[in-house]
């Protein structure tokens, strides 16, 4: 029987011919995933509203910045929706905890707040 290059190829080669296909498509599908997700995470963040919060809701290395009227920089975003239970938020739905940290009225869960210098 007389055997081919092709066929001695495929025969040592074979099955990690598959492998090399497979682990860049499987790879490339879980990227796409992983930055849909992102992309909405981070979307999340934008739409959110914005409040003055309390002084010590402000990150230390934040404080104490000044706007040009002089009055302190204190204003941070809040998501519309707590990601915990999904529940509208407003001024009156939040309790500040901690450095752009809040606890949602509705569930108890962590709002996180993002720092904006407008």
């Amino acid at each position: 029987m007389q055997f081919g290059v092709f066929d001695i190829f495929w025969e040592i080669f074979g099955g990690l011919t598959l492998l090399f296909i497979l682990v860049p498509v499987v790879f490339c599908i879980a990227m796409v995933f992983v930055m849909r997700n992102a992309c909405r995470a981070s979307s999340q963040i934008t739409r959110g509203w914005t409040t003055e919060a309390p002084s010590f809701a402000i990150p230390d290395r934040q404080r104490g910045r000044r706007r040009s009227d002089g009055t302190e920089v204190r204003t941070v975003r809040l998501p519309e929706r707590c990601p915990s239970c999904g529940a509208s938020l407003t001024h009156e739905d939040i309790d500040w905890t901690g450095p752009l940290e809040a606890r949602c009225n509705y569930c108890g869960g962590t709002v996180r707040a993002n720092f904006e210098s407008v």
